[in-house]
């Protein structure tokens, strides 16, 4: 099942987004939830959305920072009642006050919501003052344990650390329940797939080799697209689409 993340399109407003989804090749989106974009915030809305383009918001991305118990259970009701399968939670960052809600919390969450893929994702490797680490409890060992689902974004992987695609995909590899597809080059993230450093036709063929069955979200930034031209959004979706069907169909 592959998705579009909304963050992929999100100079559009929403009712836009929904509506060129609708007319692409794909038949299901993520909802990157914004604090700055109310659209995002409005369950209310996205289920009317999702209704009149008959395109189901399958996944939900958390925001990545302010996190607390009551924005988790805020997040968990709007899956629900969008009928979403899955939600992927951002780490911690280290300058946020909260944290509780991500080592205590979440494993209740997920205990009460068994049918519900509560996955955390995996971050860049960064540090403060080059040796303490931006976000707080985001080794691949730590987010394998809080509700023993990930999800693997890709454009998080530093390429020239021991720790890189593949061997990140194989630490996480049981636990992994969403992908987040996209390129990276040294400087810069969520480029196009295939033209860059990531190894994501090997990364796909090993998913496929191992049965994997779960969710992929194409995940980019908005300049990838083109999002000032609507023909060459579609053009660029179908051709995301026919990158990741030549390796994993």
């Amino acid at each position: 099942m592959i998705l579009i993340s909304t963050s992929s399109l999100r100079w559009y407003g929403l009712h836009k987004i929904f509506k060129l989804v609708s007319e692409s090749d794909y038949d299901w989106i993520n909802l990157d939830l914004s604090s700055t974009d109310f659209d995002t915030e409005n369950v209310e809305y996205v289920k009317e959305l999702s209704a009149s383009f008959n395109v189901p918001v399958v996944s939900i991305t958390a925001y990545e920072r302010k996190m607390d118990n009551k924005t988790v259970d805020f997040i968990v009701e709007m899956a629900k009642k969008l009928n979403s399968k899955s939600i992927s939670f951002y780490p911690p960052h280290r300058l946020d006050k909260e944290s509780t809600w991500f080592s205590s919390y979440l494993p209740k969450v997920k205990s009460k919501n068994p049918n519900l893929s509560i996955t955390l994702i995996n971050v860049e490797p960064k540090t403060f003052l080059f040796f303490i680490p931006e976000y707080k409890d985001a080794t691949l060992s730590t987010i394998k344990k809080i509700t023993e689902e990930t999800t693997l974004a890709v454009s998080n992987v530093d390429p020239s650390s021991w720790v890189d695609l593949l061997k990140t995909f194989s630490l996480l590899w049981n636990t992994i329940k969403n992908v987040f597809l996209s390129d990276k080059t040294w400087n810069k993230q969520d480029m196009f797939l295939w033209k860059w450093d990531m190894p994501l036709e090997s990364l796909l063929i090993k998913l496929k080799e191992n049965w994997y069955k779960w969710l992929f979200t194409v995940k980019l930034n908005p300049k990838e697209f083109s999002v000032w031209k609507d023909e060459m959004v579609l053009s660029r979706l179908a051709e995301a689409k026919a990158f990741f069907e030549k390796y994993f169909c």
